[in-house]
Formats: C-alpha cells, structure tokens, sequence
C-alpha cells in the first residue's frame, strides 16, 4: 500500500542517518505522486497497492539517496525564491542563503530604472532568472564557465521564458571582463569554501563540483580578482554584490577597500550569520 511504503521510506531515510527524513520521504512522494500527495492520502485517493513501475522507481530514488546522493538532485528540480530551478550532477544547487543576495539586489536597485545587471558565476541561473522575474525593464547577463553547469543555465533560462542572456567565459580572465561595460551591478556568488571546509564537506555536498564551492585555501580566491578586474565593468555609481562565508566578511571588505570601492556594507542572512557584502564604485 502506498501509506505502507512511505511509512518504510521514513524509516529507512532516518536509519540511514537523514537529519529529516519525514521531510525528504513526503519530497519523494510528491515527487512520484504529485505535489498534491499529502491530500490524496488524507481523502484516501491513495489506498491502493504501488504498480510495478512505481515500486522500481521509489526504490531507486531511496537507494540513491541513501547512497549519499542530494536530494535535489534526484528529484532533478529545486525551489529558490519561489521558482523552481533544474538541477543535476555539475551544477551546485541553489540554497536559502543565496537568497538574502537576491533580496539586497532588488534593494539596492529599486530607485534605478532599465537596470543593467551581470550575474558571474551563474551555476543554475537562479539569481539572474529571479532578479529578471522581479525586474522586468532590467537587461541582465548571467556568465558560467563550466559546460554542464551552463547546460541548465541555459535551460532554467528558456524554461522561465526569461530575457537573461547566457554568456559562457571565465570570470577570472582580465580579457572577459573587457567585453563589458555600463553594468549599474555586479552580482555574484562564487566558490568561497577554504581548504578546511573541503576536508570536512557533508556526503551530499561532496556530489556537487567542487569548481562551484573551493575558492582555495583561503577561500578567498575569487574576491581578489573579480573587483579588480571587473571594477571597470561598472558604471560610476554601480554595485558589485557578493556572497560570503560567514566567516569572510572583514576579508572581503578590506579587498573590496583596496580596489577602491566605497559604501562597503555587510548583510546576515536568516540564520543570523554574516552573507552578503556589497560596496559601490564612484
């Protein structure tokens, strides 16, 4: 019976050591009986025996995340502020953290009209595709260098019917950063995990590439060269936006004061913990 079955999902997600297992069996669930699964088990729409091909399916999908696999990536889809985003092996999943960076863009640019935006380091496209979605005079460009992580760029994109132009170059080359000009901001989300938090990843964070989360030992890789580099992208008055470590910020913003930016401001995200910096060309 399907009640059956995810009562046994339950159980063998939490003694496999899943920190919420109830959570992650109704996600399975849904995802194999549609989202609304909760009411068709109340309204006994469910009482009934799993087909043959529902049964293979949910043990795979069980196995795979016993295994270690995310869950987002078996379910192949993942929700970031409100949208749901295709996700898969070699390409890092959006989380609640990068949200907060959302947030302060659309702060910081709801003065400004026909807003020019360049995302770098786009991975899924979540914060351009968002930022699009709520700004809908912008004109944003949202750059990835690697192959499958621009793949689903470039889906999510055509899947939300979404204006973003995809680029795919390397943010860390000074010749990249000459093609453009006029940006009003700067949005990004880099790799920023040290070599200490690679040693200690969690099994499911291990599945993600690790070019999407190490920024070397020091994790600080990436904010010494894009705002230099970048800074001339900018038009005077323009944002650059990062994501940090929670443990990055007093870094950031001296390299973000040495490179000659000004109004340097640190944002906590839900968890209290120190997440965005962002600081302003003049």
């Amino acid at each position: 019976m399907v009640t059956k079955a995810f009562a046994q999902t339950k159980t063998r997600l939490a003694q496999s050591g899943i920190e919420s297992p109830e959570f992650e069996a109704r996600v399975i669930f849904e995802e194999l009986f549609g989202r609304n699964f909760g009411m068709d088990i109340l309204m006994g729409r469910l009482d009934r025996v799993l087909s043959y091909e529902e049964s293979a399916r949910l043990e795979s999908m069980i196995s795979r995340r016993i295994s270690g696999e995310p869950l987002q990536y078996i379910i192949g889809e993942w929700e970031f502020y409100g949208l749901g985003f295709k996700v898969g092996k070699g390409v890092l999943i959006p989380r609640q953290d990068t949200e907060t960076l959302v947030d302060a863009a659309l702060d910081l640019l709801k003065e400004v009209k026909q807003p020019k935006i360049l995302d770098l380091c786009s991975g899924t496209g979540c914060i351009p595709v968002v930022l699009s979605y709520h700004l809908k005079d912008a004109q944003i460009c949202a750059a990835e260098l690697y192959e499958e992580a621009y793949g689903y760029l470039v889906a999510n994109i055509t899947n939300h019917g979404n204006k973003v132009k995809p680029c795919r170059l390397d943010v860390l080359d000074e010749s990249s950063a000459e093609q453009f000009s006029g940006f009003d901001m700067i949005t990004c989300n880099p790799p920023y995990l040290t070599g200490e938090d690679m040693s200690m990843l969690q099994k499911e964070v291990s599945y993600e590439p690790e070019s999407a989360l190490y920024g070397e030992d020091d994790g600080l890789k990436y904010y010494r060269v894009i705002p230099k580099i970048w800074r001339d992208s900018l038009c005077n008055g323009g944002y650059i936006v990062f994501e940090i470590g929670s443990a990055q910020a007093e870094s950031v913003c001296d390299i973000l004061k040495d490179c000659g930016y000004c109004d340097i401001s640190v944002i906590k995200d839900f968890a209290g913990k120190d997440r965005i910096v962002y600081a302003k060309k003049y």
